[in-house]
């Protein structure tokens, strides 16, 4: 009996309990720390993440969240991802439908915490995946990670109201049902 659920709790595990991210290597984390500090030193509180087709996605942070320059008026949910992470690939699926529905209330913004992908290659992803989101991919996004404390585990997703107030977070997987439910709370604060 024992040998029959254990296969599908390891599964489910699997599933919410997400992927740790992969060690960088110290070369390419110097080289993001020189770039931090060359930041810090404009004492700037702007981050831009460039999308896999050349847009720039602005933000501002503010004393409690983001003011996100290009959805104004938008429930803004960031989903920190990579293409290896089979919670991540299978979360897509459920953030498409959302994106689809909610295209007028909510904006979702694949943020790749991968260093070694072609745009060419995340766009090819984002075809066979059925993605209708923009994904970022730039150095800017292990920025973003580290000014929200650090991404540890993938996938996670960060939501902000319309306001660019934090509203809540997910790490792992989380149920489309869950994630459409704090979008309604977030709708009607």
């Amino acid at each position: 009996m024992i040998t029959k659920f254990l296969p599908i709790t390891l599964i489910a595990l699997f599933l919410f309990l997400g992927c740790g991210k992969k060690d960088e290597s110290a070369a390419s984390k110097d080289s993001r720390e020189a770039t931090q500090t060359n930041k810090e030193e404009k004492k700037t509180n702007v981050i831009e993440l460039l999308t896999t087709d050349d847009q720039i996605i602005k933000l501002t942070a503010l004393e409690d969240g983001i003011k996100f320059e290009n959805y104004p008026d938008k429930i803004v949910l960031l989903d920190f991802f990579a293409t290896w992470c089979p919670p991540c690939r299978a979360e897509i699926p459920h953030l498409s439908s959302i994106q689809s529905a909610l295209k007028d209330q909510v904006q979702i913004i694949g943020v790749l915490m991968e260093e070694s992908k072609s745009n060419k290659e995340i766009e090819d992803f984002r075809e066979d995946m059925g993605m209708n989101f923009p994904v970022t991919n730039s150095p800017a996004n292990f920025e973003l990670s580290d000014a929200l404390g650090g991404i540890k585990s993938l996938p996670t997703m960060v939501m902000y109201d319309k306001n660019g107030v934090y509203f809540t977070h997910y790490v792992g997987a989380a149920p489309q049902e869950m994630i459409e439910a704090d979008i309604q709370k977030a709708l009607e604060k």
